[in-house]
């Protein structure tokens, strides 16, 4: 496992420890940023192109070293895809049919300009995420991941970009019962047994103008499971199409939404 990987983890059992210890949890709109012109901007997207999510999933192995589960990495790659679509086009967006890893193998310098974007949301999320913000500084914050993607806009053709990206930690039977015997050593010690997650989650996704690299809204959750429905929860608070066609359109795609069940399946 990377340095950088790890650093995650570490965040995410942390943040897991602190909603085991306190009985609450960060809730999905709480690291909400939005642009403060958010519906201006708006009126100039109508497409949008989910750009392959980036998933890392580990098994934590007692004794051996990490394992990555790239079986498991592409069956939640997939549902992500499936649920971004489907939220997306229940908010009156159109969703570019568009073969991205096929675009990124043939051509270097798309591949450079989906890098470049990545990459560049990363370090504007130290200026989004960094430090704590009163609800009036959220609301003013602009960003902007630069130019790089503009060339991935022009190439799919579609308006703005949405991207995903995921990490999975998974505890093997080894590791679990080691966190048990731990528990009960605690608990004889303390008289209040902790309990640990044999399952962890992070998710970020970011929306952004094709055009200005504007990062019009953003958001992020980590949770105590390995399934997609962390990010079905983190897309709730994504915004609507200002200038859809009709509001039923928009109303029927929530419907659909909230009838589609997207379930976690196991590699075999």
């Amino acid at each position: 496992m990377s340095k950088k990987t790890g650093r995650i983890f570490s965040h995410i059992s942390l943040l897991l420890i602190m909603v085991v210890a306190t009985g609450c949890a960060v809730t999905p709109n709480y690291n909400v940023r939005t642009h403060p012109n958010l519906d201006e901007q708006l009126l100039d997207i109508d497409s949008v192109l989910i750009v392959t999510p980036a998933v890392t999933i580990e098994q934590v192995n007692f004794a051996d070293s990490n394992e990555r589960l790239p079986a498991l990495e592409e069956i939640i790659k997939k549902q992500l895809i499936d649920l971004a679509r489907i939220n997306l086009e229940a908010r009156g967006f159109d969703v570019v049919d568009f073969d991205h890893e096929k675009a990124i193998s043939e051509d270097e310098e798309f591949a450079y300009a989906v890098t470049q974007a990545r990459e560049g949301f990363e370090e504007v999320k130290q200026t989004l995420y960094g430090k704590n913000l009163t609800v009036e500084e959220r609301a003013e914050i602009k960003v902007s991941v630069g130019t790089a993607v503009n060339l991935v806009s022009q190439k799919s053709g579609a308006d703005a970009i949405l991207l995903i990206h995921y990490i999975g930690l998974k505890k093997s039977g080894g590791s679990m019962a080691k966190d048990i015997a731990i528990g009960v050593l605690v608990g004889l010690l303390t008289g209040q047994a902790p309990v640990a997650a044999s399952e962890s989650s992070y998710i970020e996704l970011a929306f952004i103008d094709g055009v200005t690299g504007n990062v019009l809204w953003s958001n992020m959750l980590s949770a105590a499971s390995l399934n997609v429905q962390t990010a079905d929860m983190v897309m709730e608070t994504f915004p609507q199409d200002v200038d859809a066609p009709t509001e039923l359109a928009a109303q029927d795609g929530e419907v659909a939404t909230k009838e589609k069940k997207i379930e976690l399946e196991s590699p075999e």
